[in-house]
């Protein structure tokens, strides 16, 4: 019987302090480009569209990064509505 080392990475605490900080980035880029209509969106805009929401779709799944938020940060996120 062979053993499995799993390398599990470990979030902390300085993990979701630092992705907090980029992701308010992406919210504001998000706030930005979301309110322009598709068919009026610039290629760029629609590739920052995209990575943005999926940035924070993906820093969403994550409990302490959710549980570490202000209530005015988590309210920004939840208003752009991304899911994955």
């Amino acid at each position: 019987m062979s053993e499995e080392i799993l390398d599990v990475e470990v979030y902390t605490q300085e993990d979701a302090d630092r992705d907090i900080f980029a992701s308010m980035d992406s919210v504001d880029i998000c706030e930005r480009v979301q309110p322009i209509t598709e068919v009026d969106r610039t290629e760029d805009e629609v590739g920052d569209l995209f990575r943005n929401e999926r940035h924070l779709a993906l820093k969403m799944q994550k409990p302490l990064f959710v549980s570490s938020l202000s209530s005015d940060q988590k309210s920004r996120i939840d208003a752009l509505d991304v899911s994955l």
